[in-house]
């Protein structure tokens, strides 16, 4: 049946690329390979719990998903065994939409110290990832402190002090929700080593900061000066004139329990403590004299980027985006997505992407008369490697949604262990 199609990935960039595809006048057989056991990347473990507007692009990927000439492959990573060269030799065409899933390395000492933690391990504890689940951040100390002045950034900050109300209604797993909500934490600094105006955050993300409802947000002393020129000429974008409606610091006068504060031009520069986080020296980027200040925090999350993990066989940069020419990596094979552009966009953006790459397939491809699902079938077979079919996903995903407690969406499970307990005595 059709052309034969391997998307290694399950995220929006691979789910739209299928979209394209099935779109297109030539009949495909789509093979969505995944190394988890559920489907949907960033959509289920990336964005936050409480953005559930957000994840709802995962129904229109679950349409996808039905339609009869797709097939999904879960718990499958495409790396040594099977490589991507067994794949490339089953299918006329392969698109690696893996991602990029690595946090990028902050380069100072102590970050293999106890309490620091890149935003993707953070973000993927608290959304249920099976490799994260275990992470168990000491959430003791009153203060964090959060290195980036992105969305992501602002994410972890607002997790960090949501009360039980604003946590209703996501679906955060029951242990990081237990975390969060006794947690000792009373203060958290968000800190770029760039100007306000130079933050990445959108005007939804810092809105939503503003509405918190026991936690109210400043700015560290002499922010509104650094701003007040933009201000004054009317230069200043939504989500800046939102971030400039806040106070400085000596300014707060709130029954408030939590403060989250904004500290700009401070790079990270040390890290102290014996076994665990004590306290962060930064220097002060807009002093000539090598000034530093030092903060006392016990919990440190970096979210200043992301990088790709190497996949055997397929060229990659020094961040681990995979080497393409307009999204071609060689003859029949493609990538798309953060791992082809790198961490850029939005969710939407991968739509795009997507189509391109279709339209690519669509005019380059050779019939090869090639094994496709059920050479992989045998493959799997052989290699003795058990997978999660999309049919078991729709069995695991209604299970989700009908264990859910309370306003819950769904009660994710969070290992293979439970999943295949689970399939194995339906």
């Amino acid at each position: 049946m059709g052309i034969k199609i391997a998307i290694i990935g399950s995220g929006p960039a691979a789910f739209y690329t299928a979209q394209s595809l099935l779109k297109e006048d030539i009949e495909y057989e789509i093979d969505i390979i995944e190394k988890l056991f559920s489907p949907y990347g960033l959509v289920r473990y990336g964005v936050s719990p409480d953005h559930q507007s957000t994840k709802n692009v995962s129904r229109v990927f679950e349409r996808t998903l039905s339609n009869t000439n797709v097939e999904f492959f879960g718990g499958i990573e495409i790396n040594n065994s099977p490589s991507i060269k067994d794949i490339l030799a089953l299918y006329d065409a392969v698109v690696i939409a893996t991602g990029m899933a690595k946090d990028r390395d902050l380069n100072i000492n102590n970050t293999n110290i106890s309490g620091y933690f890149g935003a993707t391990q953070f973000v993927n504890w608290y959304n249920g990832h099976p490799e994260y689940k275990n992470l168990s951040p000491d959430l003791s100390g009153d203060t964090a402190i959060i290195i980036g002045n992105g969305n992501v950034a602002i994410d972890c900050a607002r997790l960090l002090v949501s009360s039980n109300q604003e946590l209703e209604g996501t679906d955060i797993t029951n242990y990081a929700k237990v975390a969060l909500l006794n947690s000792g934490i009373k203060k958290v600094y968000i800190i770029g080593r760039r100007g306000p105006l130079d933050a990445k955050f959108t005007t939804v993300e810092i809105r939503e900061m503003s509405e918190l409802l026991d936690c109210d947000q400043v700015l560290s002393k002499g922010t509104l000066q650094s701003m007040s020129k933009a201000i004054l000429e009317d230069e200043i974008a939504k989500q800046y004139r939102i971030l400039a409606s806040f106070p400085e610091a000596k300014q707060r006068n709130s029954n408030k329990t939590k403060t989250v504060e904004f500290k700009f031009y401070l790079s990270p520069i040390n890290i102290l403590g014996t076994d665990r986080i004590t306290d962060v020296e930064f220097r002060d980027n807009l002093n000539k004299n090598n000034k530093t200040i030092t903060i006392k925090a016990n919990l440190i999350i970096s979210a200043i980027g992301y990088e790709g993990e190497e996949i055997e066989g397929v060229p990659t940069d020094s961040t681990g985006k995979i080497i393409n020419n307009e999204n071609i990596v060689k003859d029949r094979l493609y990538t798309v997505g953060w791992v082809s552009r790198g961490p850029t966009g939005v969710i939407g953006t991968n739509k795009q992407g997507g189509a391109k790459v279709a339209k690519l397939i669509t005019n380059n491809i050779k019939p090869r008369n090639s094994p496709g699902r059920n050479g992989l079938k045998l493959l799997l077979s052989k290699l003795n490697k058990r997978y999660i079919s999309k049919e078991q996903w729709f069995l695991i995903n209604e299970e989700e949604i009908n264990r859910a407690s309370n306003s819950s969406p769904r009660l994710k499970f969070t290992s293979f262990t439970d999943v295949f307990n689970f399939l194995d005595n339906i």
